[in-house]
């Protein structure tokens, strides 16, 4: 005869109309447990600035800039294609690019608080077009900027302009 102490096959009831199987509920589990780890993944992961900086100056690849060590606004890579452009043959190094970077941040950061500066005078709490170019007429340091950003004029006001300088192609007879 057989000893009790056999262990006897284990038969799983069969799982009523609703219910889930021990088996399944742990695959269930399994799954939810993989995509929770998957979930964590994405949420660690830092991402990454076109430059191969991150966003993090922690981590490694970040640009330390002194006190506020903070990545570079522009794009290394862009700033040689940039320079590439203008000169094929030209050998420029990392430092003189990242020297360009900063000039360029120094730069645009000033322009915009004249510009902000200017706004302000206006009462206006927004930076218009209008306020970008006053900036350029009025301040000499931003004189090579006059072709690019003009003060927008009237037709009416540089027609009469024109006429009254004498400079007109056509005169009135």
């Amino acid at each position: 005869m057989a000893s009790s102490n056999t262990p006897k096959p284990h038969k799983s009831p069969k799982a009523k109309k609703g219910e889930i199987s021990t088996t399944q509920n742990k695959t269930k589990e399994k799954t939810r447990d993989i995509t929770k780890e998957e979930n964590q993944k994405k949420k660690n992961k830092k991402p990454k600035l076109s430059n191969g900086n991150s966003k993090h100056p922690h981590q490694k690849g970040a640009e330390r800039s002194g006190e506020d060590e903070k990545a570079n606004v522009f794009p290394m890579n862009r700033i040689r294609t940039m320079i590439k452009g203008e000169d094929p043959d030209m050998r420029v190094s990392q430092e003189a690019v990242l020297a360009i970077n900063k000039a360029v941040e120094k730069f645009l950061e000033q322009f915009t608080q004249d510009a902000y500066a200017c706004c302000v005078q206006d009462r206006k709490k927004c930076l218009s077009y209008k306020h970008v170019a006053n900036v350029v007429s009025k301040k000499r340091r931003y004189d090579f900027l006059s072709d690019f950003v003009p003060e927008k004029v009237k037709a009416e006001d540089a027609l009469r302009e024109r006429d009254a300088s004498g400079n007109g192609v056509f005169q009135k007879i």
